[in-house]
């Protein structure tokens, strides 16, 4: 017996005589799909799936791609590289032979199960092999110029309240990226999907920093060398030289409970740029946060 509510609900409305409107597509992992606008899309994750409906501006000639299914055979796919758009953005769509009988250059399409793929802050779409192309009436007032990049930047103030060394680990060297694989002195990067010898470890030059907002929001994240020496000197109201100044742990406390504003990107979790604030600038509730601050300190001394 079928116990999907929207099986339920469509029962219903098959013996009511009253129509329907289906706005979520496909449950698939867990997932479920709804029709999104392509500037909502630079807010979905790496490989996630998704459905649009946009018209189909620019196509590409057929171009091959050869695939290394082992050290023996090579496979030629035939791809075209398109521009779809609505009325809120334009996005690069990467489709395959299999789909190229169903697009037609200036139809629009309700197309479903489309991958997202981001690299180097820069976003595409991806038909899968059951992707679907499904002409609907002619979209109007579509954007047409293409604005691939992401802004995973993020803005806020706090107070630092630790700064540690990092551990000896590596991350990927495209996209900054920890969640990696480590075999054979090659990084293999599940965010990027990128391949690379390991090289230099990328966050050599990075300490961690905890900062807690004036929300009471706790961000653990990594700060450079440079942005470290920079707030330092910015402290002592002096220059400081030496960069090794930084791995003495006297140096670090000089700016522990300073109040900062700091840009950091969500994907990666680097901070790009910090400033400290002055005394106009100060946050607001600083007794609250110096509180919490104190008991974080005292349940790392646990």
């Amino acid at each position: 017996t079928p116990t999907c509510i929207l099986h339920t609900r469509l029962r219903e409305c098959v013996r009511s005589g009253s129509g329907a409107s289906i706005t979520s597509l496909r449950e698939q992992n867990g997932q479920l799909y709804t029709c999104k606008n392509i500037n909502d899309l630079k807010n979905e994750t790496n490989d996630r799936l998704c459905t649009v409906q946009a018209k189909l501006c620019n196509m590409s000639n057929e171009i091959p791609v050869l695939f290394e299914q082992n050290e023996f055979k090579r496979v030629q796919k035939m791809k075209k590289d398109t521009i779809i758009g609505d009325s809120t953005g334009a996005i690069e769509m990467v489709v395959w032979e299999s789909h190229f009988n169903q697009l037609v250059l200036g139809n629009s399409f309700h197309i479903r199960l489309l991958k997202v793929r981001t690299y180097n802050d820069q976003i595409l779409l991806i038909a899968t092999a059951d992707a679907s192309f499904i002409k609907i009436e002619d979209l109007e007032d579509v954007i047409t110029e293409v604005d691939s990049s992401i802004n995973h930047c993020q803005t806020s103030k706090g107070r630092v309240i630790s700064i540690e060394n990092n551990d000896n680990s590596y991350a990927c060297q495209a996209c900054g990226s920890i969640n990696i694989i480590d075999e054979n002195n090659i990084i293999s990067c599940n965010e990027c999907h990128s391949r690379l010898l390991k090289d230099q470890n990328i966050i050599d030059n990075y300490l961690k920093i905890t900062i807690l907002t004036i929300n009471h929001e706790e961000y653990n994240l990594r700060i450079s060398n440079l942005l470290l020496l920079t707030i330092l000197t910015e402290n002592n109201n002096s220059s400081l030289n030496n960069d090794n100044c930084i791995n003495f742990e006297n140096n670090f406390n000089n700016i522990i409970s300073v109040n900062v504003e700091f840009t950091y990107n969500q994907t990666n979790g680097f901070i790009t740029d910090i400033a400290i604030l002055n005394n106009a600038e100060s946050l607001e509730r600083n007794e609250s946060i110096t509180e919490e601050s104190n008991m974080f300190n005292a349940n790392a001394n646990i």
